[in-house]
Formats: structure tokens, sequence, C-alpha cells
């Protein structure tokens, strides 16, 4: 069990660092560009290009992190009153939907490539592969955490309990 834990510890540091750091890149670039066009009427080529990809892979990775935290949207007022065992089984059944739907969307995500992944960005001129991809990896990471989590649910000491630095 401590080796599960390690390696979500790690693959949380991952992606938490990846997503704020691509949240900062996007919030540098945006104010280079204001500065630019107001101050010196001007811009960076494929600029607009490069904040829709950074976009899109901080939608995917981070919609991947929340689950791993449980942050995800839910709804607690009915489960709060039923009994923790009860509990622990609708949130390992809600886990095992979210993995459903997350494979689901990762073997769409996937064909989708193969068909479409072949052309080119407008500006930047790059395969489109490399930015759909964003699509998959985020369904196959949402998919591991979801899992971890209804094997938390069912089976965790600590499940439902915050971590104490939270």
């Amino acid at each position: 069990m401590k080796w599960k834990r390690l390696a979500k510890n790690l693959l949380d540091r991952i992606l938490t660092y990846t997503v704020g750091g691509l949240f900062f890149g996007m919030a540098l670039l945006v104010m280079i560009q204001v500065i630019l066009r107001y101050a010196f009427n001007s811009s960076i080529p494929a600029s607009h290009e490069a904040l829709r990809y950074a976009f899109i892979y901080t939608t995917f990775l981070g919609a991947a992190v929340l689950i791993g935290s449980n942050d995800h949207i839910a709804i607690h007022l009915a489960t709060r009153k039923l009994p923790r065992s009860v509990q622990r089984i609708i949130a390992a059944v809600g886990s095992v939907l979210i993995v459903a739907l997350h494979v689901y969307l990762l073997i769409l995500s996937l064909d989708w490539i193969g068909v479409t992944g072949g052309n080119s960005s407008e500006e930047l001129g790059i395969p489109l592969r490399y930015i759909q991809i964003a699509l998959p990896i985020g369904c196959g990471l949402a998919s591991l955490y979801a899992l971890n989590n209804a094997f938390d649910a069912l089976f965790g000491r600590n499940w439902g309990r915050k971590e104490p630095s939270e």
C-alpha cells in the first residue's frame, strides 16, 4: 500500500506542477500580448493558438488531478445521512462509473486522433495529434485516479477524511 501512496503522490506532484506551469505560461503570454498590442501595436504570431492548446492540456490534466483528489463535482447531501458502509459503496460505484466514462472517451478519442491527427495546426504548423493526445492522456489518468478512489472507498482505512495538510 505504501508504494501506491508514493506513486500517487509523485503523479500528483508532476501533474500539479505541469498544470500550474501551463497556467503561469498562459498568464505570462496573455500579459505580454496585451503589452505588445496596446503599447507597441504588435503581437506574437501564433500566440492565440498556443494559448488555446495550453488551455486544452490544462483542462484534461486538471480534470484528472481533481478526480485524484476527489474534488470533482459531487452532491453529498443525501449520502451524508447514510451509514458509512453505504457511503463507501456509493463512492466506489461512482468511481467505477467515472472509470467507465473515461475509458469510453479514451477509446473514442484514439479513433478520432487516427482520423484527424495527421492534419497540421494553422499557425504553429504542428501535427494536431500532439494536441489531441491530451484527451486520451487525461482520460487515462482520470481512470487510474478513479480506480484508486474506488479501491480507497472500499478498503481504505482513512477513506472520507481529508489529509491533515488540507
